[in-house]
């Protein structure tokens, strides 16, 4: 079995993914983690974003997270506009 490698500055961040998500290999389903060519993971730009927009706020739920990202959404085409 091999060793996870990770990169200095994500690890913290993704030890609290995998608890959250429950595991690694979910982690990088869904995009979280990134793995280079010599197998250093490191968190993803979606990790982060994910850290921030909904762990950070304590979003538990589905709904909860739905309307977050429409919100968040919103408040882009609105600056934008």
């Amino acid at each position: 079995m091999s060793q996870n490698i990770y990169d200095i500055d994500s690890v913290r961040q993704i030890e609290v993914l995998e608890k959250s998500l429950g595991g690694l290999a979910e982690c990088k389903r869904l995009g979280f983690i990134f793995e280079d060519a010599q197998g250093i993971m490191s968190l993803s730009v979606a990790g982060l974003g994910y850290l921030l927009s909904v762990e950070a706020r304590g979003i538990t739920s589905l709904a909860e997270a739905f309307a977050a990202g429409y919100e968040c959404a919103q408040d882009e085409i609105k600056a934008k506009g």
